[in-house]
């Protein structure tokens, strides 16, 4: 059966069950003997030819969704478990249940970044319900509801997940971040293969790539060795590759990059300068890069960023300082661990 958009309902009858799909993949399923709703956990990755099924009738349909025949996803989400909803989803019901509170960008942002940081993020999305229920009952203004969230967020992840800083990720991130952790080679044949390389992913950290470029290249361009072993081995690979490759370090550089930041951690808080601290101060990362098209953006205006683009970097000392000391702790914890587990190298890989 057609539904809204590219979404259809069909019956998988031998194991008496209802698909919902969106352009062929599988996102909701239906259980008529337990009445239950799921979504589908590797949804909008599998496929099924909607054409080898059964129709629903819209009487069946109906049923199913508990008497309301449905117009949009969100009323498929609504019968979920919160536990089986991905971020996007929650945020799309919160629009839709709290259009007022949510078309205000802080709360929005808020909101978004707390389910973000959550551990267990069904169990935030449940509290922050409660909270927009309550402070439109009471019709809350907007800034009272923001602040209500951040102080929510405290009681929930026990931090200030709204601090501002510069970010280190513990673990492993897909978006635009360097991957940073212990390896060991198994194959020199490629060192850039992706199955010649053992990767700690244990005690990997991932930092955004205009953080990198801005606070660490300085540091990593003086001690990289395109003549080490590893490096030289790396197919169609020359210098620090910034793009999917391994860029390795011996622990011993590691250590020499550390000594330096160290150094440069007490050249910024005692003001004087060091052999870093006028690089720190050149503006590096997508900000200097030309732009070339923008949307929304006129040509006038994309003449005018390419004229003044910043040429200085203007972070405060104190996030500087604070990000240093946090990429240390780090670091050290992984080279230790890491020679405890017998790897050799570190690897920073960008995105």
């Amino acid at each position: 059966m057609k539904l809204f958009g590219d979404f259809e309902a069909v019956k998988f009858n031998e194991e008496n069950l209802i698909f919902v799909t969106h352009d062929r993949f599988l996102y909701y399923i239906y259980n008529p003997a337990w009445k239950h709703w799921k979504k589908h956990g590797n949804a909008g990755n599998d496929t099924i030819t909607v054409q080898n099924y059964d129709d629903v009738s819209k009487e069946e349909l109906t049923e199913a969704m508990q008497g309301k025949f449905p117009q949009k996803e969100t009323d498929f989400m609504r019968l979920c478990h919160p536990s089986e909803l991905c971020i996007r989803d929650m945020l799309d019901l919160y629009k839709e249940d709290y259009s007022d509170y949510m078309s205000d960008s802080p709360i929005y942002h808020a909101t978004h970044h707390l389910l973000l940081e959550s551990d267990i993020c069904f169990k935030s999305y449940l509290r922050l319900r409660e909270l927009f229920d309550k402070a439109l009952a009471e019709r809350k203004d907007h800034r009272q509801v923001f602040y209500e969230i951040k102080d929510l967020s405290f009681d929930i992840m026990g931090r200030d997940i709204f601090k501002r800083e510069i970010g280190i990720v513990d673990g492993h991130d897909s978006s635009s971040y360097f991957w940073i952790m212990p390896v060991r080679i198994v194959d020199h044949s490629d060192t850039d293969g992706i199955d010649n390389v053992a990767e700690m992913r244990s005690s990997e950290i991932s930092i955004e790539e205009d953080d990198v470029a801005q606070y660490l290249t300085p540091f990593l361009y003086k001690y990289f060795d395109d003549e080490l072993e590893a490096n030289k081995e790396r197919l169609d690979a020359n210098g620090f590759e910034w793009y999917l490759t391994h860029n390795f370090f011996t622990f011993e550089a590691i250590g020499n990059v550390l000594a330096d930041i160290r150094d440069t951690v007490d050249a910024l808080s005692f003001g004087r300068d060091n052999d870093y601290t006028s690089e720190l101060r050149k503006k590096r990362g997508m900000a200097t890069y030309e732009l070339l098209y923008a949307r929304d953006l006129t040509k006038e205006q994309i003449d005018a960023y390419n004229k003044n683009r910043p040429q200085e970097d203007d972070t405060e000392i104190e996030l500087i300082v604070d990000f240093y000391r946090r990429f240390i702790y780090r670091m050290e914890y992984m080279l230790k661990v890491g020679q405890e587990k017998g790897y050799n190298l570190i690897s920073f890989m960008g995105p």
